[in-house]
């Protein structure tokens, strides 16, 4: 456990990758980047380890080393690349039990350290403990969709959250629908907020984007992924009720959407712009008037959710209008403004920009601010402290 004096500072931070760093969500990036400014942070990829073939391209020790640990000039950022110890990787349960293995000579190494070590992660992929001292925090951001609703999967998280010191939520629902099934949940939860990185979306833009630049018309932006959370014949009723609109869409479109999608791109009121890098993204909405988050709730991915990209629009001075996502409707309707109803979806894209001045766009700011990285860092900490 951690001591009274300890907490969230002077720690070694133990973050298991199960997504590549720089993910377009970048909670993880995100989470470390906060922590890291009092903790070291150690990435632990058990998702791409090296095979022994590649252990045998190295021709010394050190180069060798290099390639499996990768510090930051700070020296507060670690990245770990476990080696594949047994072979035939390509097998499930060796594959498994490297990452077991992995995990387990990182934390065998911390503990001759004498090194305090937090584990945070949000996958269910470690669900031991190697070490009573450790403690474990599940950052559960999302649930899972239809592809992973098996029983293992749930059996597995069930162990987590056995062993979990502390689980963070990203919603009240995502607690709700958790907490039935797991009653010890209620010792050991807290209820955050989303978490957005303001400092990105509230930086200077003094460009307007050259897509932009012949566009005359009121710009609706949506950033994501296109595939099945989409309502798609909300967003087809939107475009065409709104042909003095421009839709702006930025994203990747998964392959098996690729059809749906590949029409809806083609309307005239529609300019899509593919993927852009994070770093992009504040230009584009900034330049724009106002952000739609146009999900189908009957997906329980979105059901469950808190979508980054609301308090990500917020951030960048915009007005949204989403469907009827739990986690948002606490919020003033003039700022965010949610339904289910095509013709009203509609009607509030006009309103909301039509309505839209400097004192709406101070407050939805502040709701951004209230959801920064930082302060979910804060209130986790706040929890431990109280334990």
């Amino acid at each position: 456990m951690i001591s009274n004096d300890n907490k969230l500072k002077s720690l070694t931070v133990i973050i298991p990758l199960h997504l590549p760093l720089e993910y377009p969500c970048d909670y993880i990036d995100q989470t470390a980047k906060i922590l890291s400014q009092n903790n070291s942070i150690i990435f632990f990829d058990y998702h791409c380890p090296y095979s022994w073939k590649s252990l045998l391209k190295f021709n010394n020790l050190k180069t060798l080393i290099d390639s499996f640990i990768s510090i930051s000039k700070s020296k507060k950022t670690i990245y770990f690349r476990a080696p594949s110890i047994l072979p035939f990787s390509k097998s499930k349960i060796i594959t498994d039990l490297n990452k077991k293995i992995g995990f387990f000579v990182l934390s065998f190494i911390l503990w001759v350290l004498k090194k305090k070590t937090i584990i945070w992660q949000f996958s269910t992929l470690i669900r031991n403990k190697i070490f009573e001292n450790q403690f474990f925090i599940y950052d559960c951001i999302d649930y899972k969709n239809s592809e992973d609703e098996d029983k293992k999967y749930f059996d597995d998280e069930a162990k987590l959250f056995k062993i979990s010191d502390l689980v963070s939520f990203n919603s009240k629902r995502l607690y709700e629908n958790k907490l039935k099934n797991n009653p010890i949940l209620i010792k050991k939860s807290i209820i955050t907020v989303c978490g957005c990185n303001n400092s990105l979306f509230q930086s200077k833009i003094n460009k307007i984007p050259k897509e932009y630049v012949n566009i005359t018309q009121k710009k609706v932006v949506f950033m994501g992924v296109f595939d099945q959370r989409i309502d798609i014949e909300l967003l087809k009723s939107i475009i065409i009720n709104n042909r003095s609109i421009k839709f702006i869409f930025i994203g990747p479109i998964r392959k098996n959407a690729t059809k749906i999608f590949s029409v809806i791109v083609k309307e005239n009121n529609v300019l899509y712009l593919g993927e852009k890098e994070k770093n992009e993204l504040p230009q584009y909405f900034k330049s724009s008037n106002l952000g739609i988050i146009p999900y189908d709730v009957r997906d329980k991915l979105v059901e469950y959710s808190n979508p980054m990209k609301a308090y990500e629009y917020l951030a960048s001075g915009l007005p949204v209008v989403s469907t009827k996502i739990l986690a948002l409707e606490s919020y003033p309707k003039d700022i965010i403004y949610s339904t289910d109803n095509k013709e009203e979806f509609s009607k509030a894209i006009k309103r909301l920009i039509d309505n839209w001045d400097e004192e709406k766009r101070i407050k939805a700011k502040k709701i951004a601010e209230k959801n920064s990285w930082k302060n979910k860092i804060d209130l986790i900490n706040k929890f431990i402290n109280k334990k």
